[in-house]
């Protein structure tokens, strides 16, 4: 019963949420799951590390796929080459088994999270300012 209500909380989480919080939301599942790899890798376990990796990479793809190049630019462009390197790299650390490069991908991202979460606390703060940045990206 706990798990079908919590199902649902999400579901409605996402589902009412701006453009800028989902993007969030997505950094923060993609975070959480890298750390679940990296802790997996150490412990040997490796069917269960591939699956959080493969969470990782639809997670990744998902970003990539919500990039708007049209109002983005170049930043739109960092994140898609920022993105594809991450894909990339978590391809590697599956394939050897290497928590310190799931880790890697993880603090890069970490720093890409938190200036999204800066963006978009300033732009909440700030209703008078655009919000077309943030939704732009």
């Amino acid at each position: 019963m706990y798990q079908k209500n919590l199902k649902r909380y999400r579901a409605t989480q996402i589902l009412t949420a701006e453009p800028a919080r989902l993007t969030l939301m997505l950094y923060d599942a993609v975070l959480n799951n890298m750390e679940q790899a990296a802790e997996l890798a150490e412990k040997k376990m490796f069917p269960e590390r591939a699956e959080k990796i493969i969470r990782c990479n639809k997670i990744l793809m998902e970003l990539l796929a919500s990039l708007n190049f049209d109002n983005g630019g170049e930043i739109a462009a960092n994140l898609r080459e920022i993105y594809v390197f991450l894909l990339g790299e978590l391809k590697k650390a599956d394939l050897k088994n290497d928590a310190h490069l799931i880790r890697q991908c993880k603090a890069v991202l970490s720093e890409i999270r938190e200036a999204w979460s800066t963006i978009t606390t300033k732009q909440t703060d700030s209703p008078r300012q655009d919000k077309t940045f943030v939704q732009s990206v």
